[in-house]
This record gives structure tokens, C-alpha cells and sequence, in this order.
């Protein structure tokens, strides 16, 4: 396992997993990603991706996602997303999410959406697809009535 810790960073690139201790980095991408008392812009994980006390921007998973006292940007994860005492601003999961105590999400899209006492969600699929979906169309139909004047 490759480590980075006290200090900072524009961008890191991993051929196998990675764990930011105590840094704040730009860019992270690595296998597994692991976030520890540290931050990071943007996160590209191969496979899972954790945040222990820290928090970065949006975040591309191809595993699962679990936060712990902290919180991150949009997330797309292609597998299970729990968040404790923490938040995101979106979740896009393909596999379950689970929203656990003292954890706030805005919008969360996920097949199986699990939200435990102490916790929050602004809307939820599919509640958040069909919002999505109408905003959508919303927008195709004023745009082609401005193309016609």
C-alpha cells in the first residue's frame, strides 16, 4: 500500500491502492483510496473509497463508498455507499445506500435507499429521477421556444 502524509500535493496517481494521511492533495486516483485526517479535490478510485475524518470534492468510485466524520462533492459509486456523521451533496449508486446517523445527503439515486434515524435526505429516488427527468424536459421545451423568437 502506498502512503502520502504531512503535506500537500497538486495530483497522485497510484498503480495500486492509496492512503492520504494529514495532506490535502489535488488530484487522487488509485486503486482503493483511503482518506485519513486529510482532503482532497477530486478522487478517481478504481475500486472502493473511504473517507475517515476528511472530506474532498466530487468523487468516481467503481467499488463501494464509506464516510465516516466527513463528507465529499457529487458522488457516482458502481456499488454500496454508507455515510455516518458526515454528507454529500448527490449519491448516485448503483448498488445500496445507507444514509446513518447524524449524516446529511441532498439528492440520492440508488436501488435500495436506507435512511436510519438521525439522518437526513432532501429527496430520494425515485422521487430524485422523476425531479430530474422533468427538469430535463423543463429545459429542452424553453430552449427550443427561445430558438423560435
Amino acid at each position: 500500500m502506498d502512503e502520502r502524509g504531512h503535506g500537500s500535493a497538486g495530483s497522485l496517481e497510484f498503480q495500486s491502492d492509496a492512503t492520504v494521511t494529514r495532506s490535502v492533495v489535488g488530484v487522487v486516483k488509485a486503486r482503493d483510496v483511503h482518506l485519513t485526517n486529510a482532503g482532497a479535490g477530486f478522487v478517481v478510485a478504481e475500486g472502493n473509497f473511504s473517507i475517515l475524518n476528511g472530506g474532498c470534492g466530487p468523487v468516481l468510485a467503481n467499488g463501494g463508498v464509506t464516510i465516516r466524520n466527513g463528507g465529499c462533492g457529487p458522488l457516482v459509486a458502481n456499488g454500496d455507499v454508507s455515510i455516518e456523521n458526515g454528507g454529500t451533496q448527490v449519491v448516485v449508486a448503483s448498488g445500496g445506500a445507507r444514509i446513518g446517523p447524524r449524516a446529511f445527503v441532498g439528492v440520492v439515486v440508488s436501488p435500495n435507499v436506507t435512511v436510519e434515524e438521525g439522518a437526513r435526505v432532501l429527496v430520494r429516488s425515485p422521487l430524485a429521477l422523476a425531479v430530474g427527468a422533468g427538469a430535463g424536459i423543463a429545459v429542452a421545451m424553453l430552449s427550443r421556444l427561445a430558438r423560435r423568437r
